[in-house]
């Protein structure tokens, strides 16, 4: 059975509006037999032009997983909006655990007139 997991400072600074979505989006969501998946909460820009994907992070397999050198896409219809290898060494997700996340993807790793609405976050093996 999946649980909700957050990251320690997660805990610690999340909004309660932020953490609502996150709730409400792990009681409603339906996994599928992929073990990694993402379920995309919202996206927005910080102050350095730089991406932000929100996302649900779902481990459905009985390993931990961690996110070193692991490249990820975000998609729309199909076609590739960003792209970026991430090196985190503060994300692990524990089996059968699901965990929000932020993924930041840096100027140039995206596509500049995108709209990152209704996209999905995908694991590039």
């Amino acid at each position: 059975m999946q649980k909700l997991v957050y990251e320690s400072s997660w805990k610690k600074q999340i909004s309660d509006k932020d953490r609502n979505l996150v709730e409400k989006t792990f009681l409603e969501m339906t996994l599928t037999d992929e073990p990694i998946q993402f379920t995309t909460l919202r996206t927005d820009w910080n102050y350095k032009k730089e991406l932000l994907i929100m996302v649900m992070v779902h481990n459905v397999t009985e390993e931990e997983i961690s996110f070193n050198q692991k490249k990820l896409c975000y998609k729309h219809n199909n076609e590739v909006l960003a792209e970026h290898i991430f090196n985190l060494s503060n994300l692990s997700v524990e089996p059968n655990t699901s965990m929000p996340w932020t993924f930041i993807f840096p100027v140039g790793s995206y596509v500049d007139a995108a709209i990152f609405e209704h996209g999905e976050l995908e694991l590039k093996e």
